[in-house]
């Protein structure tokens, strides 16, 4: 994508300085950053994105493109990063990221910001991440009922006045969810995982398989470490060992 980009636009790496953040969580081994998108469409006003992006978002709002768009764009500067500056993450018939072989990574964007992480394969069993804005009270109703198990609810909800812990179990699922997704084969329910443990100060939280999922006693509870950073919320997991029980 960053190749193509610089084909359309000479002096892309220029216009992009200004758009990158900093990575919102630290990987013992790997990279990863992020961007704006405010700034990124300031920066490609000029640029029709549907020239450069896959035909399935060529008729998509400019808003759906620019993250498309941001997120391949972190996720190239996290594999340069690693020694690949010509790589480039494919998207598979699902919609997907497809990472280059013997690498292994995560997107995610809301709406201000994208964020990607990139590794060695070799490194990390589960990798996978995710970044929220704080729900707003409509959105963590919806998260209480569509997202949370009972014990959940009674466990973690209720302790707080904001949306802070229905955002943070929401978000700690989906890169939950991200991680397992290749392991697994299939995309899995909100419910099939819950919040085992939590530490607010620690910024660490453990999912555990439910009963619904199947897996309980097949896979072992993995963690989940997370990061509140004015109205965003970002967390990740980042496995070295198998999440299976030998």
């Amino acid at each position: 994508m960053d190749q193509t980009l610089r084909r359309w636009l000479p002096d892309a790496q220029h216009k992009l300085a200004a758009c990158w953040l900093a990575a919102p969580h630290e990987l013992a081994a790997g990279a990863g950053c992020g961007i704006s998108l405010a700034a990124l469409d300031r920066a490609l006003a000029e640029l029709d994105l549907a020239a450069i992006l896959p035909a399935a978002l060529a008729r998509a709002v400019r808003k759906r493109q620019l993250s498309f768009l941001a997120g391949r764009l972190c996720a190239e500067r996290a594999l340069a990063e690693l020694g690949y500056p010509n790589g480039a993450v494919g998207r598979t018939e699902p919609g997907l990221p497809q990472w280059p072989a013997g690498l292994i990574g995560s997107i995610t964007h809301h709406g201000e910001a994208a964020y990607a992480v990139a590794a060695f394969a070799s490194d990390y069993a589960a990798l996978g991440m995710d970044s929220e804005q704080l729900a707003r009270p409509s959105a963590a109703r919806s998260i209480r009922s569509l997202c949370c198990t009972e014990r959940e609810i009674q466990a973690w909800l209720g302790q707080r006045d904001d949306t802070l812990a229905e955002t943070l179990i929401f978000s700690a699922k989906e890169a939950g969810y991200k991680a397992i997704h290749p392991l697994l084969g299939r995309f899995v329910d909100f419910t099939e995982f819950e919040v085992q443990a939590l530490d607010w100060q620690a910024g660490r939280l453990t999912l555990a398989p439910t009963e619904k999922s199947g897996l309980l006693g097949r896979m072992r509870p993995f963690r989940v470490s997370f990061r509140c950073a004015g109205a965003e919320v970002h967390t990740i997991v980042a496995e070295r060992g198998s999440l299976f029980v030998a």
